[in-house]
């Protein structure tokens, strides 16, 4: 199969017409006029390596009020996004071997996305008995995390971080001290005290953070910090990377990028999440963090849940956001469009950084390159509607919104898995 695509900016530079032939980059040059299977025009596009999403949630297995592993795929090549590591949370939970073969085979018959599961650290995310992290690397696990729940027993703790480095797992960390955040809803402070709320405070991330980092330095174990969420977590990361480099990196999410607490004085449900939104002086440090490296990448933590769930009082309603599908778009519409980040930084944060930190090969808009790619148009607008969503979860903070920034056509490994042209 032969693709050509025509009048493309590679990486938001130079315009250049980029042939792909048996899953690579076979020619790039100023004019193709070679013949091609498929021929696409997308005269002022621009071109990018796929994204790669280090944390979501795929709802499978037990989910599929929620979301299917097919659901997921779409919104994922919606997006530009084609390798997804997806969290244990499910039900059963992803804590042995046969789980894991399960949902690589599942998306392998799918054929849209690379699926990377996660496993968990303990069996059913209990706290109290670890996972045979040997046999679920085996398996085909790319790390391991207890996501959305933090292992309370530190000792415990220390031995899985152990086993972790001992078979070459990532340990993925939700730094949090469940105690402290006591079932709040947002985050602790003026806003939350006007608004009704309870809020979950700040030392409930960094005190879980502390203790994370410390147990994992002093035993030489490899993490990644979950959703970063404040200024003074991006201080302890930075004092962390600086003594121990190459054991620690972390990740922000988009909506951690774009919105604050004030987001909630409306009650929507669909700006809860777990890190909660925090002040605008947190967002401003997190967009700084990104920029200078301390936080390596993005990933988006999309987390469906039905209408249902979410259409109830802000305080009963269950935490998280989908955000498969406009994770590119907001970053452009946001950012690159605004002139705050360039498409070089969108390649670092959502390619090469999340590729680097799981050991993949790197992908460029090269020839001889695979071709795992998306090409989006700047200067389109898309509304985000339920309708226009792929995902089975609707719960987006961007419903009703436009966004410039239109994925047009998804390629995995030289063939389109997505087209809007």
């Amino acid at each position: 199969m032969r693709i050509l695509l025509k009048g493309i900016h590679i990486e938001g530079r130079e315009k250049r017409d980029l042939l792909v032939e048996g899953g690579r980059i076979a020619r790039i040059a100023s004019s193709i006029k070679e013949s091609a299977d498929e021929v696409y025009d997308l005269d002022g596009s621009v071109i990018l390596p796929s994204l790669v999403d280090l944390h979501a949630h795929s709802r499978q297995p037990g989910g599929d009020e929620k979301e299917t592993l097919r659901t997921f795929s779409l919104a994922a090549v919606h997006g530009g996004v084609t390798a997804v590591c997806t969290m244990p949370n499910t039900n059963p939970v992803v804590d042995n071997p046969a789980v894991v073969r399960g949902l690589r085979e599942e998306a392998q018959r799918i054929g849209l996305i690379d699926l990377l599961p996660v496993a968990s650290i303990t069996v059913g995310q209990k706290g109290e008995t670890l996972t045979e992290m040997a046999g679920l690397r085996q398996a085909g696990a790319v790390a391991v995390s207890e996501d959305g729940l933090a292992v309370r027993d530190s000792r415990l703790m220390r031995y899985a971080l152990e086993y972790a480095r001992s078979v070459g797992l990532l340990v993925m960390l939700h730094c949090e001290d469940a105690r402290l955040s006591d079932r709040g809803s947002m985050n602790e402070g003026l806003i939350s005290l006007k608004l009704g709320l309870r809020g979950i405070p700040e030392i409930s991330e960094t005190i879980g953070l502390l203790r994370d980092l410390e147990i994992a330095t002093y035993v030489g174990a490899r993490v990644h910090i979950c959703h970063v969420s404040l200024a003074r977590s991006v201080e302890i990361l930075s004092r962390y990377k600086r003594f121990y480099p190459g054991l620690v990196t972390a990740e922000v999410t988009p909506h951690h990028l774009i919105f604050n607490e004030e987001a909630i004085s409306g009650y929507d449900p669909n700006f809860k999440m777990n890190p909660p939104l925090r002040k605008e002086s947190d967002r401003k440090a997190l967009m700084r963090a990104i920029k200078s490296g301390k936080i390596d990448c993005v990933a988006t933590d999309h987390a469906p849940h039905t209408a249902w769930e979410k259409e109830v009082e802000f305080e009963l309603a269950p935490f998280g956001v989908v955000g498969l599908e406009t994770w590119l778009s907001s970053m452009i519409d946001r950012f690159v469009l605004e002139g705050i980040l360039t498409w070089e930084d969108v390649k670092r944060l959502c390619c090469d950084n999340p590729r680097r930190i799981l050991g993949m090969d790197p992908v460029d808009v090269e020839e001889g390159s695979v071709a795992d790619l998306v090409v989006v148009d700047p200067n389109a607008s898309w509304q985000v509607r339920e309708d226009t969503l792929l995902s089975k979860g609707k719960n987006s903070p961007f419903l009703g919104k436009s966004l410039r920034g239109k994925v047009l056509l998804t390629m995995r490994r030289g063939k389109v898995v997505f087209k809007d042209v």
